[in-house]
């Protein structure tokens, strides 16, 4: 017996991935009657027979499991790589979409330049001409007239929600459920304020939170700065949803307008932005490769548990009941991720072998507050977990949890003068290995150079700090 679905026209059918499932649940209902035919029999005795599903149908489930689970694996070990070009590819977009402001200043029929570019407004005066919409054409090349205003609406929406999947691994439902009540404050004992992000409950019905690092702080402060525009509050909304149907009004994060209302972002349009998303990204045999809201999940735990984070910890940001659940979406070799759950059950043993949940002594309690004290180093913060020791031997430049302070800058270029002179030096001297590390260390250096570029244009805009959040 073989479960089939309707398939493309150039053939009839195609096998059903997930037969297996329709198998056990047409064997479950047979053998429910015949169990029901025993309890009472005279209501359903005569409507009990020979179940058509046998086991040798259904053996093949747990092969199946693990193929799919295989596949899903493969599928983010794949997709790993490629995520920092579908990010600039959203950012180039996003970038591009400030032809919005020179759209606005010019008239109907009237022609001007954005970055060599050279376009058109369309349209025309008098009273049947829309003021809202933002037609353009190009001048010179082939190509239809778009909306200004849609296009740089869903180029920000598409960067937004890329970066807010990518840097919480929330679910798409959870993220649409973001509110601007979901932003708390939490006071370290040492008087740090770090932001948290509050996770609704969804599909496990529990409530997480999420610490907030300054990247998805400015993603949020940017999303929170656009959706208020000249108002002081964020506009309530109620959303629908297909299980809790409409529910009260709150100031949903992810609102735009849409058919000349605002209105909460829907699953399908976030979808929608993604497969829109002119990427150029494709596998090495030449097909395009496609993210879904997903995806970012899995990449999300399968980075966190790669960086060192322990799988229990990785499972409790996830949200979810079960560690075998996470290690099912952590694209690791097993033995890797063996190793990471071991080395946390080792010290759990050594640290707490007696009481599980007995009180913290003083000296525990004093080594949680002086990690986040020792986090502090020459260039900024390091943004480690708790309990996880340095695994860069404190070499900071290429540690890619270093949080670089601006007022640090002039010590990163002093850094970078002294590399490049060691690594004159050793090109003199043929230190070929010296010469490979060098170059590896300018590497990072650079990149920690764009990262304050970054923070500092964050910081121009008022999307750095917490404050930025109100």
């Amino acid at each position: 017996m073989e479960a089939t679905r309707p398939g493309p026209a150039r053939r009839a059918t195609a096998p059903r991935r997930t037969a297996h499932s329709v198998f056990l649940a047409v064997r479950s209902f047979y053998l429910d009657l015949s169990q029901w035919s025993m309890e009472d029999p005279a209501r359903w005795a005569a409507w009990a027979a020979p179940c058509p599903i046998s086991e040798a149908d259904i053996r093949g489930y747990i092969k199946e499991t693990r193929h799919r689970q295989a596949r899903m694996q493969q599928r983010t070990r794949t997709l790993v790589p490629v995520l920092p070009q579908l990010v600039r590819a959203a950012e180039a977009r996003l970038q591009r979409a400030t032809l919005l402001q020179a759209a606005r200043s010019a008239k109907p029929g009237e022609e001007f330049s954005v970055e060599g570019s050279q376009y058109r407004r369309t349209g025309r005066d008098g009273s049947h001409w829309r003021p809202t919409a933002l037609f353009l054409a190009p001048v010179g090349e082939p190509g239809p007239r778009f909306d200004a205003e849609c296009e740089e609406n869903n180029a920000f929406w598409t960067w937004a929600s890329i970066e807010v999947l990518r840097r919480t691994g929330a679910r798409i439902e959870e993220l649409l459920e973001l509110t601007h009540l979901s932003l708390r404050q939490y006071q370290a004992p040492t008087g740090e304020t770090v932001p948290l992000l509050q996770i609704s409950p969804s599909k496990t019905d529990r409530e997480r939170v999420i610490p907030a690092d300054p990247d998805l702080v400015a993603v949020l402060a940017r999303i929170i700065r656009r959706i208020k525009g000249t108002g002081e509050r964020v506009p309530l909304l109620t959303r629908y949803d297909g299980y809790e149907r409409f529910g009260p009004p709150l100031p949903h994060l992810f609102q735009c307008p849409c058919q000349h209302r605002l209105q909460v972002i829907s699953a399908n349009r976030i979808r929608d932005f993604l497969t829109e998303l002119r990427a150029g990204i494709a596998d090495v045999d030449g097909t395009p490769l496609r993210f879904t809201p997903h995806d970012f999940r899995r990449i999300f735990s399968t980075e966190t548990v790669n960086g060192g984070l322990p799988l229990h910890i990785a499972a409790k940001l996830l949200g979810h009941l079960d560690l075998n659940t996470t290690q099912a979406y952590v694209a690791v070799y097993p033995e890797e991720v063996m190793r990471h759950y071991r080395q946390f059950a080792d010290q759990r043993r050594t640290h707490r072998p007696s009481e599980e949940y007995r009180e913290p002594s003083d000296t525990e309690w004093q080594d949680f507050r002086d990690h986040f004290s020792l986090r502090k180093v020459a260039l900024g913060t390091c943004d480690r977990p708790y309990g996880i020791p340095c695994q860069h031997e404190n070499a900071c430049v290429r540690c890619p949890m270093l949080r670089l302070d601006l007022a640090q800058e002039p010590r990163l270029l002093e850094i970078e003068a002294n590399t490049r002179q060691r690594l004159g030096e050793a090109q003199r001297m043929q230190w070929l290995g010296e010469v490979a590390g060098l170059h590896e260390s300018l590497r990072h250096i650079a990149d920690k150079k764009q990262q304050v570029e970054r923070l500092r244009a964050q910081a121009g805009h008022g999307e750095a700090g917490v404050g930025a959040l109100g």
